[in-house]
């Protein structure tokens, strides 16, 4: 029987996304770590720009109806460096939240391990929480932003990942 997994983060040493591979290739990860303690879940591009805009669309709430102070990113130290190794992943990501306690950003990760079967409900599933403050949070975003962009640049008639071999683009259809 598998036994489910919870992590939580209280102001975690780091909460970062990277990548492995090359651009069109690239597996995507979240990062969590804190004294020795590293979790890891694979996610997909799309879910990076998901959370990355979520988290972006949460702060700008609360800058505006919040009255809360959110940092400018050049008041924030966004850590670029590579994501800690040797890793394994932990989960793949099926589930992911944003929200805000009233002091800080709350980010929810749940999903299964690789070729784990698990029962039909979410009571299986391993989590991941990670608790952040705004300097913390917007530090992500900005790294976050990046790595997306270091990607395969669009295709300037559809929009779509180009790439050094191309790709099917369907205005040249």
């Amino acid at each position: 029987m598998y036994q489910q997994q919870r992590h939580v983060f209280d102001s975690p040493d780091r909460f970062v996304v990277g990548t492995v591979g090359q651009p069109g290739e690239r597996d995507f990860y979240l990062q969590a770590s804190s004294r020795g303690h590293v979790v890891t879940v694979g996610l997909e591009k799309i879910e990076v720009n998901a959370l990355t805009e979520g988290l972006t669309t949460l702060l700008g709430q609360l800058s505006r109806t919040g009255g809360v102070r959110v940092p400018e990113a050049r008041d924030v130290f966004v850590d670029l460096a590579p994501l800690d190794a040797p890793f394994e992943e932990d989960f793949h990501l099926g589930q992911l939240t944003v929200s805000w306690d009233g002091k800080r950003v709350l980010v929810e990760a749940a999903g299964r391990a690789r070729g784990e079967a698990g029962a039909d409900d979410d009571t299986s599933l391993d989590t991941l929480q990670v608790s952040l403050s705004l300097d913390q949070t917007k530090a992500f975003v900005e790294r976050a932003r990046s790595i997306v962009a270091a990607g395969r640049p669009p295709c300037v008639l559809c929009g779509r990942p180009d790439g050094p071999t191309g790709h099917f683009c369907p205005r040249l259809n």
